[in-house]
Formats: structure tokens, C-alpha cells, sequence
């Protein structure tokens, strides 16, 4: 298990390579973001605030088993904190970092939107290519 300290690394002080142990544990950072159920989750945690797993099963309109797994691995990796009054549990979003993580998702799809439509879709790559929409990405920071 990796301590706090040694993530106090830069960005380019960390190796790359598919076996590297600290590039594998920050794919796992993002991982928590790419399941639908688990975005859904945080980002009505964000509206609502503290939310009990009922409301949250209602307004996914998800199996209970399912949304309380995608919770467990939620508060287990940080991102959500639960609260247990009774047998209900209330869940809120742990960390304001976990929002600005989903905050910069969304202002980089923004920008990228028709090339993440086409992520993996190698038909609709090649029609932005022929419409002069595809190609190398240039940086366009708001700085």
C-alpha cells in the first residue's frame, strides 16, 4: 500500500508502463469516473447534497443491490462518505475535489465533444477526418 508521501511526486516523476504501480493506481482514480451509474451518483450527490440510498435507487431508476455496490466502491475509494442513522445510510459527496475532477471532465468535453462521440468508432473518425474535423488535437487552454 502506497503512503501519502510518495504521491507527492510530480507528473514527471512518475514512470509509465502498464506495469508501473503508481501509473496503474492513478488509472484506477479515473476508473471510479468512467461507469455511468457511479457519474450518476456523484453528480446527484452534488445537487442534492446528503442523500439517503433509497433516493438515490428512485432517481436512477437502478436495482438497490446495484446502486449500493456502485456506493461501496464509491466510499471505499473516497469519493462519497456514508452516514448511518438507523437502518437507513446517507451518502455525500466526500472530498470537493472529486466535483472539480467532474468539473474539468466537463469543460474538456466541451471542447472535444464530436471526437468523444467518435472515441472507438472508427466510421465516424474517418467521416471527421474527410470534413476536415479530425486530426491532431491542438491545446486551446483558457489561459
Amino acid at each position: 500500500m502506497q503512503d501519502q508521501q510518495s504521491w507527492s511526486t510530480t507528473l514527471e516523476q512518475i514512470s509509465v508502463g502498464r506495469e508501473d504501480e503508481k501509473l496503474c493506481l492513478l488509472a484506477k482514480l479515473f476508473n471510479g469516473f468512467s461507469n455511468s451509474t457511479r457519474l450518476s451518483i456523484l453528480l446527484l450527490l452534488a445537487r442534492r447534497g446528503e442523500t439517503r440510498v433509497g433516493e438515490l435507487v428512485e432517481a436512477l431508476d437502478a436495482p438497490q443491490p446495484r446502486v449500493s455496490d456502485h456506493l461501496r466502491c464509491l466510499a471505499w475509494c473516497g469519493y462519497v462518505e456514508v452516514r448511518r442513522e438507523g437502518r437507513n445510510a446517507y451518502y455525500s459527496v466526500a472530498d470537493e475535489r472529486v466535483l472539480g475532477m467532474i468539473e474539468l471532465g466537463q469543460s474538456l468535453l466541451r471542447d472535444n465533444a464530436e471526437h468523444m462521440e467518435a472515441c472507438g468508432d472508427t466510421e465516424a473518425q474517418l467521416q471527421l477526418a474527410r470534413a476536415g474535423l479530425a486530426g491532431p488535437r491542438t491545446f486551446r487552454g483558457t489561459g
